[in-house]
């Protein structure tokens, strides 16, 4: 196996098939206030915006300005912490848990559309290998240029 030219065609394929690939991540909608939601969904308990910070990958300032506008739509509710008042944890209101469960559910629709069209084998092969190099982003970091 030659990595560098299975990284030099993954890299010619990402180029020719940007605008899809950007229409992938748009529809999956992971950032702002869609990814907030869905990953306070999907954890399924309150949580700390430091928490968010680090999970998300985004800055203080973009979390606390991603929360208002959730707490401002009545989608979240920030409570102080039983046991430091200077805290305060993130939680889902109902209306909240209801959106976040509709776009949970749309995204896995998606996805399962386009797993659909590949071999049952294709389709888990490609899950072991997205899995894997999420594992190997996570460790080494997955930017262009390390």
């Amino acid at each position: 196996m030659d990595a560098t030219k299975l990284g030099e065609d993954m890299w010619t394929i990402h180029l020719e098939h940007m605008r899809v690939l950007d229409e992938i991540v748009e529809r999956s909608r992971t950032r702002g206030e869609s990814g907030v939601l869905l990953y306070l969904y999907h954890v399924g308990r309150p949580m700390y915006p430091g928490e968010l910070t680090d999970k998300l990958g985004l800055t203080t300032g973009r979390i606390a300005n991603i929360l208002k506008v959730l707490e401002h739509s009545g989608l979240i509710v920030r409570t102080p912490d039983a046991m430091d008042k200077r805290r305060v944890r993130v939680a889902l209101t109902p209306a909240g848990e209801d959106q976040a469960r509709r776009q949970n559910e749309n995204a896995i629709a998606f996805h399962s559309r386009l797993l659909s069209k590949l071999e049952p084998d294709e389709a888990e092969c490609y899950m072991r290998v997205m899995k894997r190099l999420a594992d190997i982003f996570d460790r080494e970091g997955a930017g262009v240029g390390q």
